[in-house]
């Protein structure tokens, strides 16, 4: 019965896992979700619960990291090259995940807050099914003064 009950929480962790990191907006709450989600997997599925907790938290981070950084490199390149940009991956189940940037607005600058800005809109695709459709912002900041 322990037994069953550690798998279907790691399921349902890893469901969490895949469905909520990559919605995430910023890199800190990526890893924060990654590893909060994976402590508890590791601690469900473990006799050592503390150990368990250690282990899964530290894998967990680094899944949250490396969802973040996929997205973030999509989106650089996307402006650097003012085209779409799409990273696919299969997984480890047989199934694949894919990341899509496309620029969709000319660079802009702001002179208020000195920023040169381009909207991008940014999509993840898991097994065929959009989990994230959003645009995002990103902007360049520059340095206008006299002074060193």
């Amino acid at each position: 019965m322990i037994k069953v009950k550690g798998l279907l929480m790691a399921f349902l962790g890893l469901v969490f896992i895949v469905t909520m990191i990559s919605s995430c907006a910023t890199e800190s709450e990526n890893v924060a979700l990654g590893t909060a989600t994976g402590a508890a997997i590791g601690s469900s599925v473990s006799n050592d619960k503390w150990k368990g907790a250690v282990i899964g938290g530290i894998i967990g981070s680094m899944v949250g990291e490396a969802y973040y950084q996929i997205q973030q490199k999509a989106i650089r390149e996307a402006i650097n090259q003012q085209r779409p940009v799409a990273y696919q991956r299969q997984t480890n189940n047989g199934g694949w995940e894919k990341v899509e940037a496309d620029p969709i607005s000319n660079q802009y600058y702001n002179p208020n807050k000195h920023t040169t800005c381009q909207k991008v809109h940014v999509r993840i695709v898991k097994n065929g099914k959009v989990v994230e459709d959003r645009i995002k912002e990103v902007c360049k900041g520059t340095k206008e003064t006299n002074e060193y």
